[in-house]
Protein backbone atom coordinates (compact mmCIF):
# COMPACT_ATOMS: atom_id res chain seq x y z
CA UNK A 1 0.00 0.00 0.00
CA UNK A 2 0.94 3.23 -1.00
CA UNK A 3 2.45 5.80 2.22
CA UNK A 4 0.56 8.13 3.15
CA UNK A 5 1.30 12.00 4.35
CA UNK A 6 0.03 14.64 5.51
CA UNK A 7 0.36 18.35 4.14
CA UNK A 8 -0.59 20.74 7.05
CA UNK A 9 1.64 23.44 6.76
CA UNK A 10 -0.04 26.70 5.63
CA UNK A 11 1.56 30.22 7.33
CA UNK A 12 0.05 32.17 9.40
CA UNK A 13 -1.61 35.35 9.26
CA UNK A 14 -4.23 34.10 6.46
CA UNK A 15 -7.35 35.67 5.95
CA UNK A 16 -11.16 33.88 7.19
CA UNK A 17 -12.61 30.82 5.89
CA UNK A 18 -14.51 31.86 2.87
CA UNK A 19 -16.88 30.46 0.43
CA UNK A 20 -15.99 28.08 -1.88
CA UNK A 21 -17.09 26.95 -5.22
CA UNK A 22 -16.28 23.09 -5.53
CA UNK A 23 -15.64 22.07 -9.74
CA UNK A 24 -16.04 18.57 -10.94
CA UNK A 25 -12.66 19.44 -13.91
CA UNK A 26 -12.65 16.08 -14.82
CA UNK A 27 -14.55 12.41 -14.19
CA UNK A 28 -18.30 11.15 -15.03
CA UNK A 29 -19.82 14.46 -13.07
CA UNK A 30 -17.13 17.10 -15.03
CA UNK A 31 -18.76 20.22 -15.02
CA UNK A 32 -20.88 20.22 -12.03
CA UNK A 33 -20.30 22.78 -9.48
CA UNK A 34 -20.90 22.77 -5.71
CA UNK A 35 -21.24 25.76 -3.67
CA UNK A 36 -20.23 25.08 -0.03
CA UNK A 37 -20.34 27.95 2.21
CA UNK A 38 -19.59 26.37 6.20
CA UNK A 39 -19.28 23.32 7.67
CA UNK A 40 -18.16 20.24 6.56
CA UNK A 41 -18.98 18.69 3.29
CA UNK A 42 -19.22 15.09 2.68
CA UNK A 43 -18.39 13.69 -0.94
CA UNK A 44 -18.70 9.92 -2.17
CA UNK A 45 -21.21 8.08 -4.19
CA UNK A 46 -23.40 7.41 -1.16
CA UNK A 47 -27.02 8.80 -1.13
CA UNK A 48 -25.74 10.42 2.41
CA UNK A 49 -23.25 12.70 1.02
CA UNK A 50 -23.40 16.32 0.83
CA UNK A 51 -21.35 15.84 -2.70
CA UNK A 52 -22.59 12.52 -4.38
CA UNK A 53 -20.74 11.64 -7.05
CA UNK A 54 -20.90 9.27 -10.08
CA UNK A 55 -17.41 7.47 -10.24
CA UNK A 56 -17.63 4.36 -9.42
CA UNK A 57 -14.16 4.67 -8.31
CA UNK A 58 -15.04 6.49 -5.23
CA UNK A 59 -15.83 4.82 -2.06
CA UNK A 60 -19.28 5.44 -0.29
CA UNK A 61 -18.31 8.04 1.94
CA UNK A 62 -14.70 9.01 0.09
CA UNK A 63 -13.27 12.16 2.02
CA UNK A 64 -15.10 15.20 3.58
CA UNK A 65 -13.85 19.30 2.82
CA UNK A 66 -13.49 21.37 5.42
CA UNK A 67 -13.19 25.34 5.15
CA UNK A 68 -10.34 26.98 7.18
CA UNK A 69 -8.79 30.06 6.78
CA UNK A 70 -7.18 30.58 3.16
CA UNK A 71 -8.60 27.24 1.94
CA UNK A 72 -10.17 24.36 2.46
CA UNK A 73 -8.69 20.80 4.93
CA UNK A 74 -9.26 17.67 3.28
CA UNK A 75 -9.29 14.24 4.75
CA UNK A 76 -9.99 11.23 3.19
CA UNK A 77 -12.34 8.75 4.62
CA UNK A 78 -10.76 5.41 4.41
CA UNK A 79 -11.62 5.02 0.54
CA UNK A 80 -10.32 1.92 -1.19
CA UNK A 81 -8.57 4.28 -4.28
CA UNK A 82 -7.31 7.21 -2.14
CA UNK A 83 -7.54 11.35 -2.35
CA UNK A 84 -4.85 12.31 -4.17
CA UNK A 85 -2.99 16.44 -3.84
CA UNK A 86 0.03 17.58 -6.23
CA UNK A 87 0.20 13.64 -7.34
CA UNK A 88 0.69 12.21 -3.89
CA UNK A 89 -1.99 10.25 -2.07
CA UNK A 90 -2.83 12.19 1.29
CA UNK A 91 -4.41 11.24 4.56
CA UNK A 92 -4.98 14.98 5.27
CA UNK A 93 -4.11 18.34 3.48
CA UNK A 94 -4.77 21.91 3.61
CA UNK A 95 -5.16 22.62 -0.22
CA UNK A 96 -4.81 26.58 -0.92
CA UNK A 97 -7.73 28.33 -2.66
CA UNK A 98 -7.36 27.79 -6.55
CA UNK A 99 -5.82 24.15 -6.19
CA UNK A 100 -7.80 20.97 -7.03
CA UNK A 101 -7.57 17.48 -5.60
CA UNK A 102 -8.35 14.12 -7.08
CA UNK A 103 -10.40 11.25 -5.39
CA UNK A 104 -11.10 8.21 -7.67
CA UNK A 105 -11.19 9.31 -11.41
CA UNK A 106 -13.14 12.50 -10.76
CA UNK A 107 -10.62 15.75 -10.10
CA UNK A 108 -12.20 18.15 -7.81
CA UNK A 109 -11.34 22.23 -8.37
CA UNK A 110 -11.57 24.60 -5.21
CA UNK A 111 -12.70 28.02 -6.53
CA UNK A 112 -12.72 31.17 -3.97
CA UNK A 113 -16.66 32.49 -4.74
CA UNK A 114 -15.40 36.01 -3.28
CA UNK A 115 -12.57 36.36 -6.26
CA UNK A 116 -13.54 33.99 -8.87
CA UNK A 117 -12.09 34.86 -12.04
CA UNK A 118 -14.31 33.87 -15.33
CA UNK A 119 -12.30 30.51 -16.50
CA UNK A 120 -11.78 29.70 -20.07
CA UNK A 121 -13.02 25.97 -20.45
CA UNK A 122 -9.52 25.53 -22.23
CA UNK A 123 -6.50 23.53 -21.01
CA UNK A 124 -4.61 24.50 -23.89
CA UNK A 125 -4.38 27.79 -25.96
CA UNK A 126 -1.76 28.93 -28.58
CA UNK A 127 0.68 26.26 -26.96
CA UNK A 128 0.34 27.72 -23.41
CA UNK A 129 -0.64 24.85 -21.02
CA UNK A 130 -2.59 24.42 -17.87
CA UNK A 131 -5.49 22.73 -15.89
CA UNK A 132 -4.93 25.14 -12.99
CA UNK A 133 -7.65 27.98 -12.46
CA UNK A 134 -4.42 30.84 -12.24
CA UNK A 135 -3.95 29.58 -15.79
CA UNK A 136 -7.26 28.77 -16.88
CA UNK A 137 -8.43 32.35 -15.72
CA UNK A 138 -5.66 33.53 -17.92
CA UNK A 139 -6.32 32.05 -21.37
CA UNK A 140 -9.71 33.60 -20.23
CA UNK A 141 -8.10 37.25 -20.33
CA UNK A 142 -6.62 35.96 -23.64
CA UNK A 143 -10.15 34.89 -25.50
CA UNK A 144 -11.10 39.11 -24.49
CA UNK A 145 -8.40 40.73 -25.64
CA UNK A 146 -6.69 38.58 -28.58
CA UNK A 147 -10.03 39.41 -30.70
CA UNK A 148 -9.65 42.82 -29.84
CA UNK A 149 -6.40 43.96 -31.28
CA UNK A 150 -6.01 45.97 -27.74
CA UNK A 151 -1.96 46.66 -27.04
CA UNK A 152 -1.18 44.24 -24.06
CA UNK A 153 1.90 44.98 -21.34
CA UNK A 154 2.17 41.35 -20.56
CA UNK A 155 4.30 41.40 -16.99
CA UNK A 156 5.81 38.31 -15.31
CA UNK A 157 8.96 36.70 -13.83
CA UNK A 158 11.69 35.30 -16.32
CA UNK A 159 10.54 32.08 -17.69
CA UNK A 160 6.88 31.93 -17.48
CA UNK A 161 6.07 32.09 -20.95
CA UNK A 162 5.41 35.53 -21.74
CA UNK A 163 6.78 35.47 -25.56
CA UNK A 164 4.25 32.21 -25.76
CA UNK A 165 1.63 34.47 -24.85
CA UNK A 166 1.96 37.00 -26.68
CA UNK A 167 1.49 34.63 -29.81
CA UNK A 168 -1.18 33.39 -28.39
CA UNK A 169 -3.01 36.69 -28.50
CA UNK A 170 -1.59 37.12 -31.89
CA UNK A 171 -2.99 33.86 -33.18
CA UNK A 172 -6.66 35.26 -31.41
CA UNK A 173 -6.66 38.21 -32.82
CA UNK A 174 -7.34 39.28 -36.66
CA UNK A 175 -4.07 39.73 -37.44
CA UNK A 176 -3.30 35.71 -37.48
CA UNK A 177 -2.36 35.37 -40.71
CA UNK A 178 0.25 38.10 -40.84
CA UNK A 179 4.18 38.01 -38.92
CA UNK A 180 4.37 37.56 -35.85
CA UNK A 181 8.12 39.24 -34.49
CA UNK A 182 9.93 39.48 -32.08
CA UNK A 183 12.46 42.04 -30.73
CA UNK A 184 13.78 41.52 -27.17
CA UNK A 185 15.13 44.67 -26.05
CA UNK A 186 17.54 43.54 -23.60
CA UNK A 187 19.52 41.37 -25.82
CA UNK A 188 20.83 44.19 -28.18
CA UNK A 189 22.79 47.50 -27.61
CA UNK A 190 21.46 50.54 -27.79
CA UNK A 191 22.60 51.04 -31.45
CA UNK A 192 21.65 47.53 -32.60
CA UNK A 193 18.17 47.94 -31.09
CA UNK A 194 17.08 51.09 -32.91
CA UNK A 195 18.48 49.81 -36.23
CA UNK A 196 16.12 46.49 -35.38
CA UNK A 197 13.18 48.14 -34.68
CA UNK A 198 13.70 50.92 -37.10
CA UNK A 199 16.11 49.91 -39.87
CA UNK A 200 18.92 51.55 -41.49
CA UNK A 201 20.14 53.33 -44.36
CA UNK A 202 23.07 52.28 -46.30
CA UNK A 203 25.72 54.60 -44.37
CA UNK A 204 23.78 54.92 -41.17
CA UNK A 205 26.89 53.61 -39.19
CA UNK A 206 30.35 51.45 -39.18
CA UNK A 207 29.12 48.32 -41.36
CA UNK A 208 25.80 49.68 -42.54
CA UNK A 209 27.19 48.71 -46.14
CA UNK A 210 23.36 48.30 -47.59
CA UNK A 211 19.74 49.47 -46.47
CA UNK A 212 17.85 47.05 -43.62
CA UNK A 213 14.09 47.45 -42.93
CA UNK A 214 13.79 46.50 -39.47
CA UNK A 215 11.25 44.73 -37.15
CA UNK A 216 8.12 47.74 -37.79
CA UNK A 217 8.39 46.99 -41.18
CA UNK A 218 9.10 42.91 -41.29
CA UNK A 219 5.95 42.85 -38.70
CA UNK A 220 3.81 44.17 -41.82
CA UNK A 221 -0.04 44.40 -40.94
CA UNK A 222 1.05 41.65 -37.88
CA UNK A 223 2.19 41.57 -34.66
CA UNK A 224 5.11 42.91 -32.75
CA UNK A 225 6.50 41.79 -29.50
CA UNK A 226 8.83 44.02 -27.86
CA UNK A 227 10.42 41.61 -24.98
CA UNK A 228 11.96 43.35 -21.45
CA UNK A 229 10.91 46.50 -22.82
CA UNK A 230 12.00 48.12 -19.85
CA UNK A 231 15.24 47.75 -21.31
CA UNK A 232 14.73 49.61 -24.05
CA UNK A 233 17.13 53.17 -23.65
CA UNK A 234 15.45 55.99 -22.57
CA UNK A 235 16.51 58.32 -25.57
CA UNK A 236 14.65 55.83 -27.81
CA UNK A 237 11.57 55.48 -25.93
CA UNK A 238 9.98 58.78 -27.67
CA UNK A 239 10.78 57.34 -31.23
CA UNK A 240 8.70 53.99 -30.06
CA UNK A 241 5.84 56.49 -28.31
CA UNK A 242 5.86 58.03 -32.02
CA UNK A 243 5.50 54.72 -33.49
CA UNK A 244 2.37 54.10 -31.15
CA UNK A 245 0.59 57.64 -31.40
CA UNK A 246 0.99 58.62 -35.15
CA UNK A 247 1.87 55.03 -36.49
CA UNK A 248 5.33 57.14 -38.06
CA UNK A 249 8.61 56.02 -37.74
CA UNK A 250 11.98 56.36 -40.04
CA UNK A 251 14.91 53.85 -40.34
CA UNK A 252 18.20 55.06 -38.61
CA UNK A 253 19.34 57.56 -41.08
CA UNK A 254 16.56 58.27 -42.59
CA UNK A 255 14.48 61.39 -42.75
CA UNK A 256 11.78 59.69 -45.14
CA UNK A 257 8.72 58.81 -42.56
CA UNK A 258 7.18 55.64 -43.11
CA UNK A 259 3.90 53.99 -41.77
CA UNK A 260 3.88 51.41 -39.10
CA UNK A 261 0.62 49.09 -39.25
CA UNK A 262 1.24 46.63 -37.00
CA UNK A 263 -0.28 45.90 -33.54
CA UNK A 264 2.42 46.29 -30.56
CA UNK A 265 2.32 44.06 -27.65
CA UNK A 266 5.12 44.50 -24.90
CA UNK A 267 6.64 42.26 -22.18
CA UNK A 268 9.03 43.49 -18.90
CA UNK A 269 9.76 41.49 -15.83
CA UNK A 270 9.88 44.66 -13.91
CA UNK A 271 8.11 46.53 -12.39
CA UNK A 272 7.39 49.59 -15.18
CA UNK A 273 5.68 51.99 -12.23
CA UNK A 274 8.61 51.53 -10.43
CA UNK A 275 10.88 52.40 -13.56
CA UNK A 276 8.20 55.39 -14.26
CA UNK A 277 9.10 56.84 -10.19
CA UNK A 278 12.78 56.18 -10.83
CA UNK A 279 12.97 58.30 -14.50
CA UNK A 280 14.11 55.32 -16.09
CA UNK A 281 10.89 54.94 -18.27
CA UNK A 282 8.82 57.37 -19.87
CA UNK A 283 5.30 57.87 -18.25
CA UNK A 284 3.41 58.57 -21.38
CA UNK A 285 5.03 55.44 -23.15
CA UNK A 286 3.98 53.34 -20.09
CA UNK A 287 0.51 54.57 -20.77
CA UNK A 288 0.45 53.73 -24.15
CA UNK A 289 1.95 50.12 -24.11
CA UNK A 290 -0.07 49.14 -21.27
CA UNK A 291 -4.01 49.75 -22.36
CA UNK A 292 -4.68 46.08 -21.11
CA UNK A 293 -2.30 44.60 -18.86
CA UNK A 294 -2.00 40.91 -17.96
CA UNK A 295 -0.18 39.11 -15.33
CA UNK A 296 1.73 35.39 -16.54
CA UNK A 297 1.52 33.44 -12.90
CA UNK A 298 4.35 32.08 -11.61
CA UNK A 299 4.83 28.02 -12.10
CA UNK A 300 5.23 27.78 -7.72
CA UNK A 301 1.53 29.42 -7.71
CA UNK A 302 0.25 26.73 -10.26
CA UNK A 303 1.98 23.04 -8.79
CA UNK A 304 -0.86 20.97 -10.68
CA UNK A 305 0.21 22.04 -13.95
CA UNK A 306 3.64 20.54 -13.64
CA UNK A 307 2.91 17.23 -14.60
CA UNK A 308 1.36 18.36 -18.24
CA UNK A 309 4.21 20.48 -18.81
CA UNK A 310 6.48 17.72 -17.80
CA UNK A 311 4.77 15.22 -20.02
CA UNK A 312 4.56 18.03 -23.26
CA UNK A 313 8.34 18.20 -22.95
CA UNK A 314 9.18 15.21 -22.48
CA UNK A 315 7.59 14.02 -25.86
CA UNK A 316 8.57 16.73 -27.37
CA UNK A 317 11.90 15.03 -27.07
CA UNK A 318 10.80 11.82 -28.82
CA UNK A 319 7.57 10.88 -26.96
CA UNK A 320 9.63 9.35 -23.71
CA UNK A 321 8.08 9.33 -20.59
CA UNK A 322 9.86 10.28 -16.96
CA UNK A 323 8.85 8.14 -13.82
CA UNK A 324 6.28 9.14 -11.51
CA UNK A 325 8.79 9.27 -9.01
CA UNK A 326 10.79 11.97 -11.19
CA UNK A 327 7.59 13.77 -12.01
CA UNK A 328 6.83 13.95 -7.85
CA UNK A 329 9.93 15.80 -7.16
CA UNK A 330 9.63 17.61 -10.14
CA UNK A 331 6.31 18.94 -8.28
CA UNK A 332 7.74 20.18 -4.84
CA UNK A 333 10.44 22.56 -6.44
CA UNK A 334 9.34 26.05 -6.12
CA UNK A 335 11.23 26.73 -10.02
CA UNK A 336 12.40 30.34 -9.44
CA UNK A 337 13.46 30.23 -13.10
CA UNK A 338 9.47 29.16 -13.99
CA UNK A 339 8.55 27.30 -16.73
CA UNK A 340 11.68 27.60 -18.63
CA UNK A 341 13.84 26.00 -16.01
CA UNK A 342 11.31 23.19 -16.10
CA UNK A 343 12.07 22.29 -19.11
CA UNK A 344 15.33 22.39 -18.79
CA UNK A 345 15.27 19.60 -16.10
CA UNK A 346 13.26 18.14 -17.78
CA UNK A 347 15.85 17.96 -21.01
CA UNK A 348 18.48 16.76 -19.11
CA UNK A 349 16.92 14.42 -17.11
CA UNK A 350 16.69 12.89 -20.06
CA UNK A 351 19.48 13.24 -21.38
CA UNK A 352 20.87 11.38 -18.61
CA UNK A 353 18.21 8.93 -18.41
CA UNK A 354 15.27 8.17 -16.28
CA UNK A 355 14.16 5.21 -14.23
CA UNK A 356 11.87 4.75 -11.79
CA UNK A 357 13.19 5.36 -7.87
CA UNK A 358 13.59 3.14 -5.48
CA UNK A 359 10.49 3.25 -2.76
CA UNK A 360 11.60 5.80 0.34
CA UNK A 361 12.82 4.07 3.45
CA UNK A 362 10.53 4.14 6.12
CA UNK A 363 10.99 7.41 8.79
CA UNK A 364 12.00 10.77 8.42
CA UNK A 365 11.80 12.13 5.45
CA UNK A 366 14.52 13.91 3.46
CA UNK A 367 14.33 17.86 2.25
CA UNK A 368 13.50 17.85 -0.94
CA UNK A 369 17.00 18.64 -2.35
CA UNK A 370 18.44 15.74 -0.70
CA UNK A 371 15.66 13.31 -2.23
CA UNK A 372 15.95 15.50 -5.62
CA UNK A 373 19.69 14.78 -5.61
CA UNK A 374 19.49 11.24 -4.92
CA UNK A 375 16.52 10.46 -7.03
CA UNK A 376 18.80 12.06 -10.08
CA UNK A 377 21.84 10.16 -9.15
CA UNK A 378 20.17 6.78 -9.03
CA UNK A 379 18.57 7.20 -13.07
CA UNK A 380 21.11 8.76 -14.18
CA UNK A 381 23.58 5.93 -12.87
CA UNK A 382 20.79 3.17 -13.99
CA UNK A 383 20.74 5.18 -17.29
CA UNK A 384 24.79 4.86 -18.10
CA UNK A 385 24.14 1.44 -17.39
CA UNK A 386 21.60 0.30 -19.64
CA UNK A 387 22.98 2.95 -22.10
CA UNK A 388 26.61 1.05 -22.20
CA UNK A 389 25.23 -2.25 -22.33
CA UNK A 390 22.47 -1.45 -25.44
CA UNK A 391 25.71 -0.13 -27.23
CA UNK A 392 27.97 -3.22 -26.30
CA UNK A 393 30.44 -0.44 -24.17
CA UNK A 394 31.26 1.33 -26.74
CA UNK A 395 31.82 4.67 -25.45
CA UNK A 396 31.67 6.77 -28.70
CA UNK A 397 27.82 5.54 -29.95
CA UNK A 398 26.73 5.85 -26.21
CA UNK A 399 27.71 9.22 -25.49
CA UNK A 400 26.68 9.76 -29.23
CA UNK A 401 22.88 8.26 -28.38
CA UNK A 402 23.17 10.41 -24.81
CA UNK A 403 23.91 13.54 -26.89
CA UNK A 404 27.19 14.75 -24.85
CA UNK A 405 30.39 14.67 -25.74
CA UNK A 406 32.73 11.53 -25.21
CA UNK A 407 34.95 13.34 -22.52
CA UNK A 408 31.63 14.40 -20.67
CA UNK A 409 30.19 10.75 -21.00
CA UNK A 410 33.94 9.77 -19.87
CA UNK A 411 33.42 11.78 -16.40
CA UNK A 412 30.01 10.71 -16.07
CA UNK A 413 30.99 6.60 -15.74
CA UNK A 414 34.00 7.53 -13.44
CA UNK A 415 31.37 9.41 -10.78
CA UNK A 416 29.50 6.68 -10.89
CA UNK A 417 32.00 4.03 -10.78
CA UNK A 418 31.55 2.46 -14.25
CA UNK A 419 34.69 3.06 -15.90
CA UNK A 420 35.44 -0.96 -15.43
CA UNK A 421 32.43 -1.61 -17.75
CA UNK A 422 34.25 -0.21 -20.75
CA UNK A 423 35.60 -3.25 -22.35
CA UNK A 424 35.67 -2.23 -25.75
CA UNK A 425 38.82 -0.39 -27.04
CA UNK A 426 37.00 2.58 -28.28
CA UNK A 427 36.87 3.75 -24.36
CA UNK A 428 39.59 6.98 -24.34
CA UNK A 429 37.74 9.74 -24.46
CA UNK A 430 41.01 12.01 -25.80
CA UNK A 431 41.80 10.29 -28.97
Amino acid sequence: MADHHTTEDLAGGLPDAAPVDVRIGEGPDAGLTHHFESGVLTLGTGDDCGLKLKDPSVSRRHATLELIPGGVRVRDLGSKNGTFYLGARVDTALVPMGGSVRVGRTTLELTPVKSAAPLSARTELGGLLGRSLAMRALFAQLERLGPKGTPVLLSGETGVGKTAVARALHDLSPRKKEPFVVVDCGALSKQLVESELFGHARGAFTGADKARAGALEAASSGTLFLDEVAELPLDLQPKLLRVLDGSSFRRVGENLDRTARCLVHAATHKDLEVEVKAGRFRQDLYYRLAVATVQVPPLRDRPEDIPVLVEHFAKARGGVTLSPATVAAFQCDAWPGNVRELRNAVERALALGDADAPAPAKGAAPGFKEARDKLLEDFERDYLRTLLERNGDNLSEAARVAGISRAQFYRLLERYGLRGRLLSPDTNPTK
